[in-house]
C-alpha cells in the first residue's frame, strides 16, 4: 500500500465536507445541535480513525509478504 500524502487527506476531508455538510449532520437527533467547531471536530476524529484502519490494513498486509 503506497503512503498517504497531506495533500490527498485534505482533499478527502473536503470531499467527505461536501457530501455530509453541517445541515446534514445536524438532522441526526444527536447532533441537532452541533457547532461548527464540534462539526469539525468530528470530522478530524473520522479522519483520524479511518487513516488508523488503512494503517492497520497495511501492517497486516506486511505481515503477510
Amino acid at each position: 500500500m503506497q503512503h498517504i500524502n497531506k495533500e490527498d487527506i485534505e482533499q478527502a476531508t473536503e470531499r467527505v465536507k461536501k457530501r455530509l455538510p453541517i445541515e446534514k449532520i445536524r438532522q441526526i437527533p444527536k447532533y441537532k445541535n452541533i457547532s461548527p467547531k464540534a462539526y469539525n471536530q468530528l470530522i478530524k476524529n473520522a479522519e483520524t480513525f479511518s487513516l488508523l484502519i488503512l494503517e492497520a490494513i497495511n501492517v497486516q498486509d506486511q505481515n503477510i509478504i
